[in-house]
């Protein structure tokens, strides 16, 4: 009985392996990723760059012992205990802050682009895998018309209805058919090790692959949408946040304001009647350190004002090649959808034809020659059918890429 539960368990846990599609894998994707992870990292890492450059500097604190006491009135100093603490300019360190806060949000949209480059990544190679396990079924599904052919061949060979040409014609058929196969297994093999390897898992782990690709007409997918790609976000934070650097560099061009203690230890004197005799010092100081050499701060300025320009430039060029591939994807999208169409049509023709020939056996012989021509026909129509399929779900999935947030 114990047994049987465990054949069951094993039986549901397959099941639920088995039962993995395209939305489970980019999620396993976007929690194993090895490549994501590190960008998640990085933005975790940003985030605590901002507390660090929104602190004050160190707090000095030195205490002395005098060998050589001092003597004053009231007694010799015996120790001396300062503390002294450096204020950058009003609004230095908000502005750091700032800055520092704008570099972390253009880290976590880096961490969206990378997240959305490797979702487009597993759609790519899973439709590929589609295609090859779509070309398998085909080219079965033809070696068996091939074996049907053969076995018809032989017959009206016996019944001089045909030749031992059309007989062999129709084998190496089938042998390219068996060739082209092979290949397609291979092809699998190397395009599951990949995907696996995208999702972080062992490479030979079986992929759930769907068995139809439905075309949708009602996709929109918005152009202007583009501006709010990760990619457009991260170079604007980073525009913003030299914005606020350079704030930072004319701050600290003004003078730092410092605070200081002293706190002298003085020993009594053996002196009666004495006022304040053994008093200690306290003194406070306030210190104003004033930049006299500033160059280095408008040349630093200098540098991040060029350092904006070039971002704003790259920002322009991201656009550009963003929208370029857009359009590239929806005219992708278009020419897929009517070639998909026309290969159905095509097929569909090819059978038809097929059926006209059979018709004809009937009262006359088979033409196993223009037989092949057809079979080879609606064969390359079927290839095409599920190369365009592809084409279309991996533009498809470009444009998500581009525009949507996964």
């Amino acid at each position: 009985m114990r047994s049987n539960i465990i054949y069951i368990l094993i039986f549901l846990i397959s099941l639920g392996a088995n039962a993995q599609n395209l939305n489970d894998y980019l999620s396993e994707a976007a929690a194993n990723n090895p490549e994501l992870k590190g960008f998640q990292y990085k933005y975790e890492s940003a985030l605590e760059k901002v507390t660090e450059v929104g602190s004050v500097p160190n707090t000095s604190i030195g205490i002395g012992y005098f060998v050589q006491t001092p003597e004053t009135r009231v007694g010799s100093q015996r120790a001396k205990l300062s503390i002294a603490q450096k204020l950058p300019w009003f609004g230095t360190l908000e502005a750091k802050k700032e800055s520092a806060t704008f570099k972390a949000a253009a880290q976590s949209n880096m961490f969206d682009f990378i997240k959305r480059k490797l979702f487009l990544e597993v759609k790519t190679i899973y439709f590929e895998l589609f295609e090859l396990k779509a070309t398998k079924a085909i080219l079965n599904e033809n070696i068996e018309i091939m074996k049907t052919f053969e076995e018809l061949a032989l017959i009206e060979l016996e019944n001089s209805r045909s030749t031992m040409v059309d007989v062999l014609k129709i084998r190496m058929e089938k042998n390219e058919l068996f060739s082209t196969l092979h290949k397609v297994e291979e092809n699998t093999i190397a395009k599951t090790t990949a995907f696996n390897l995208l999702l972080n898992r062992a490479e030979n782990t079986e992929v759930n692959i769907i068995e139809n690709i439905v075309l949708e007409d009602t996709m929109i997918f918005n152009k202007a949408s583009i501006t709010d790609n990760p990619k457009v976000l991260q170079l604007n934070n980073l525009e913003n946040a030299l914005e606020k650097a350079v704030l930072a560099v004319k701050k600290e061009g003004l003078p730092m304001i410092g605070l200081k203690l002293d706190y002298v230890v003085v020993d009594k004197r053996e002196m009666t009647n004495l006022i304040d005799n053994g008093k200690d010092i306290i003194m406070p100081m306030v210190t104003v350190s004033i930049p006299l050499f500033s160059k280095k701060y408008s040349s630093k300025q200098k540098q991040l004002r060029l350092d904006q320009k070039a971002i704003a430039t790259n920002k322009s060029n991201t656009i550009n090649q963003l929208n370029t591939i857009f359009s590239k994807a929806s005219r992708g999208i278009s020419n897929s959808k009517i070639a998909i169409k026309t290969q159905i049509e095509n097929i569909s023709e090819a059978d038809r034809a097929k059926e006209v020939l059979f018709a004809a056996y009937e009262t006359s012989k088979i033409d196993f020659e223009q037989l092949l021509e057809i079979q080879q026909l609606k064969l390359k129509f079927q290839l095409k059918k599920v190369v365009a399929e592809k084409a279309y779900s991996i533009q498809k999935s470009t444009l998500e890429f581009l525009t949507k947030n996964n």
